[in-house]
């Protein structure tokens, strides 16, 4: 069955996410060719909504058509992967918020477009960390509204969400592992909600690992402060957030302010998920690894409902 895979983010005003989506879906495109990945395809589309070509040239190498708006452009890879790109499977990108259309007119919108390819079944992959409202009932609700207009042909299916799949935990277990510090902190956006935050303290029990949140307590000052008061004198702070934004903007400020209060103390700001390269692997083995065709929307029975203001991506 010949598919396509669409990358589903939160999205964000920031142009560095749409950056780092493009970046990963290009980065999952090179590893399902030397997976294996044996669809014969020459063309990758991405959405540049709020993205700058000039920062990411590593990335967009040849712009084929010039196209306005939101339009999906056709781009080739350069140098990345040996072989013929022909090889490649078409993967593309699409968000929740922050762009001028909705994530259903997103999604008639790419279907269009691969039919020349004759494309049989698209996989979409979300990129969200928790099974918040997003998850559970925004991401299903667009997809059953794009689904009238698509091809009559074109099965859609959907995986589980990222920050549920075994691969990506052991992946951010791996990347703890490998930082060099006494005690690590994640550091997430938390909620008012204790049902969100919950599933984030499950993640730090897993990961051995203390938990901060920004926006509630126990904020990443307390943690940090306490963990000097039991001794550690080099800790590592990782922000549970996919790509660099406003947010990570402020904890890296915040960061600063708080090793200039501690000076005694070592602190290393890890960068965000997304930033790593092996994660583009990681997707490209849970895209791969689906079962063709998969059971359509078979993952929302297994989402669990957390807190609506969780930071999933």
């Amino acid at each position: 069955m010949r598919t396509a895979y669409l990358l589903v983010s939160h999205g964000s005003s920031d142009p560095r996410h749409q950056a780092g989506l493009s970046r990963l879906a290009h980065g999952v495109r090179q590893h399902l060719g030397r997976l294996g990945w044996s669809n014969e395809q020459s063309v990758s589309w991405v959405q540049p909504s709020n993205f700058d070509e000039s920062n990411d040239a590593r990335l967009h190498s040849a712009i084929d058509v010039p196209l306005g708006g939101n339009e999906l452009l056709p781009f080739r890879s350069r140098g990345a992967v040996q072989g013929d790109s022909s090889d490649l499977p078409i993967v593309g990108t699409a968000t929740l918020e922050a762009t001028e259309r909705s994530l259903a007119e997103q999604l008639v919108q790419f279907a269009h477009k691969i039919a020349s390819q004759d494309i049989e079944q698209l996989v979409i992959v979300p990129l969200f960390l928790l099974a918040g409202v997003h998850v559970t009932e925004d991401l299903p609700a667009e997809i059953a509204a794009a689904r009238p207009q698509l091809p009559p042909h074109l099965q859609v299916n959907c995986l589980s969400y990222l920050g549920g799949q075994g691969q990506f935990k052991q992946y951010v277990a791996a990347r703890l592992a490998k930082t060099k510090a006494d005690r690590c902190v994640l550091l997430a956006h938390g909620s008012r909600r204790t049902a969100g935050n919950r599933a984030i303290q499950q993640w730090g029990k897993a990961l051995d690992t203390d938990v901060a949140f920004w926006s509630v307590a126990p904020d990443l000052e307390t943690q940090v402060y306490s963990l000097m008061q039991q001794g550690y004198q080099h800790i590592a702070i990782a922000p549970f957030f996919l790509f660099p934004g406003g947010i990570t903007d402020a904890i890296t400020h915040y960061t600063e302010q708080i090793a200039e209060h501690l000076p005694k103390l070592s602190l290393r700001l890890l960068s965000p998920l997304g930033t790593n390269s092996d994660l583009s692997k990681v997707v490209a083995e849970l895209a791969l690894a689906a079962p063709h065709p998969l059971p359509t929307m078979a993952w929302c029975a297994s989402a669990q409902p957390v807190a609506e203001n969780s930071i999933t991506a």
